[in-house]
C-alpha cells in the first residue's frame, strides 16, 4: 500500500531528524499516491540516468491499449487462418503479431476486450451485437496482455450466457486478472490485482450502459455500470489491496475527439477519490492525455480515449483505424516509499484493416507498403505524417507536452484545436 500524503507540518514530538526526512520526501515524491516523476508533464526516458535506474527499489514497465472488438470479418479471417474455413477452429494470434513484442516485453499490459467471447457454438458475430469465439481470449494472452476489462455497452448482447456465463468461465481459466462483468456479487466485488517487482496493481472497470438495457434489467453484478457510489466504495477497497489504482472507463460519445460532460465529471471525481490512473474507450478515436489534480493534492494521469484498438469497418476511415498506447514506468525509489509515474509516452498505433493482412502496427513498424494499401488512407497523401500530426493535436490538447512516439518534444506539445479541425467527425453514424 502507498504511504500517506506526508503531512505539511511535523507531529509536536517528532524529532528534528524526522522533519529533514519528511521535508525531503515531500520534495522528492509530492504528495500524491502516484505522482508524476517530476513535473504534469511526461518525462523522457533520456532524462532518467542510468545510475538512477539501478537504484530504485522497484520499476514496473506498463502499456495499454483500447477497443478490441473483432466483427464477423476478423472471425472468418481467423477462421481461415486455423485450418479449413467452418472447420470450427480460429486463430485470432495473427492480429496481434505485429505488436506483441511491444505487449510481451512490457511488465504489465492492458485491454479493453469490448466484446465478450460468448462461445464457439454463437460463433463469430459483428454489429449490432457482438460475439468472439473463445480462442479470442487465447489469442489476448498469447500477445502478452495480464488485465482485461470487459465492462462495455457491448457486455451484454447475447444476454447471461454468452456475455457473463461462459464468458467469465473461459477468462477465469486463463492467467489474466480479468474484471468488469462477473456471475455472482461476490466475483463482482473481488479487486483484480497484479503483483509486478513489489508494486500491487488493482485494475476497477465501469461502462456507461448497455446497449438495449437499462442498469435495471438485469442484475446489478453482471455488468459493472458507471455509478459515483459504487465506484467510490470500489476505489477505497482497491486502494487497502494496492499501491497502485487503475480506473478503465467506457464512456465518452463516438466520434468525438473531445470528452464529453460525462468523462469530464468522472475523471475529476476518480482523481478526487485518489485514482492513480484514468484509461478511457468507447469513443472510436482517441482522445486528449493529461493530468488532474484530486481533492487531496493527489495527482491522476487520465487517458480519455485510446481510440480503437482492433475493428474492422465496412468503410475504413484515417481517424478510426488511428490508436493509441500508453507506455510509461511505475517506480519506487526506495522500499515502502510511494511510487512515481515515469517515462510517459504515447505511441501512436495503426490498424491495417485489408483482406487478408489484418493486423495492428506501432506507427514506427508500420511499412510504407502497408499504408499503400491501407483504404482508410486512400486520400491522405502522406499517411504516417498525418497520424503523427493529429496524434500531436490530440493528445497534448489541453497544453500538455507527453512525449509521442516518432514526434520530437518541441512539435509535441498540444495546439489550440476544436473537434472539426481534426478528422474526426461527431455523431456520424456508427457500426460500433
Amino acid at each position: 500500500m502507498l504511504a500517506a500524503p506526508i503531512p505539511s507540518s511535523p507531529a509536536r514530538f517528532l524529532p528534528l531528524i524526522a522533519v529533514v526526512v519528511a521535508l525531503i520526501a515531500v520534495l522528492a515524491f509530492g504528495i500524491s499516491r502516484c505522482a508524476p516523476a517530476e513535473s504534469p508533464a511526461s518525462q523522457s526516458a533520456s532524462s532518467v540516468s542510468a545510475a538512477a535506474v539501478d537504484s530504485v527499489a522497484a520499476r514496473v514497465s506498463f502499456v495499454a491499449v483500447g477497443d478490441n472488438i473483432p466483427n464477423d470479418v476478423l472471425g472468418e479471417f481467423a477462421d481461415a487462418q486455423a485450418g479449413s474455413a467452418g472447420d470450427g477452429a480460429y486463430d485470432y494470434r495473427p492480429l496481434f503479431s505485429a505488436i506483441k513484442s511491444r505487449v510481451s516485453s512490457a511488465d504489465l499490459a492492458y485491454i479493453d476486450q469490448e466484446t465478450h467471447v460468448g462461445g464457439d457454438e454463437i460463433g463469430p458475430v459483428g454489429y449490432p451485437s457482438f460475439n468472439t469465439t473463445d480462442e479470442m481470449a487465447d489469442a489476448v494472452v498469447d500477445a502478452g496482455f495480464d488485465f482485461v476489462a470487459s465492462a462495455t455497452n457491448h457486455s451484454f448482447d447475447w444476454g447471461y450466457y454468452g456475455a457473463v456465463e461462459h464468458s467469465r468461465s473461459v477468462w477465469n481459466e486463463l492467467p489474466v486478472a480479468f474484471t468488469g462483468t462477473a456471475t455472482s456479487w461476490e466475483e463482482a466485488e473481488e479487486i483484480a490485482t497484479l503483483e509486478r517487482d513489489g508494486i500491487t496493481f488493482a485494475l476497477l472497470n465501469y461502462t456507461y450502459g448497455l446497449n438495449g438495457f437499462e442498469s435495471g434489467d438485469i442484475e446489478g453484478y453482471y455488468v459493472n455500470i458507471i455509478e459515483e457510489e459504487r465506484i467510490l466504495s470500489d476505489v477505497e477497497r482497491a486502494k487497502q489491496q494496492a499501491d497502485v489504482v487503475i480506473a478503465a472507463m467506457h464512456w465518452g460519445t463516438e466520434d468525438v475527439s473531445d470528452p464529453d460532460e460525462l468523462e469530464l465529471e468522472y475523471a475529476q471525481i476518480l482523481a478526487d477519490a485518489g485514482v492513480d490512473v484514468v484509461l478511457g474507450s468507447h469513443p472510436h478515436i482517441i482522445q486528449p492525455m493529461t493530468w488532474l489534480e484530486g481533492s487531496q493534492g493527489t495527482k491522476t494521469l487520465v487517458c480519455y480515449s485510446l481510440g480503437n484498438f482492433i475493428m474492422q469497418y465496412e468503410e475504413q476511415m484515417p481517424y478510426k483505424v488511428l490508436g493509441g498506447m500508453l507506455s510509461c514506468d511505475f517506480v519506487r525509489q526506495r522500499q515502502g516509499g510511494d511510487v512515481s509515474i515515469e517515462n510517459i509516452e504515447w505511441v501512436p498505433l495503426v490498424y491495417h484493416g485489408v483482406e487478408g493482412e489484418y493486423s495492428v502496427w506501432p506507427l514506427s513498424d508500420y511499412p510504407d507498403a502497408f499504408a499503400k494499401r491501407n483504404e482508410a488512407y486512400a486520400d491522405v497523401e502522406d499517411p504516417k505524417t498525418w497520424v503523427l500530426e493529429e496524434t500531436a493535436s490530440i493528445v497534448n490538447r489541453y497544453g500538455d507536452s507527453f512525449a509521442i512516439e516518432g514526434v520530437d518534444a518541441a512539435s509535441s506539445s498540444g495546439r489550440d484545436t476544436s473537434s472539426s479541425d481534426t478528422a474526426a467527425e461527431p455523431n456520424a453514424a456508427s457500426d460500433s
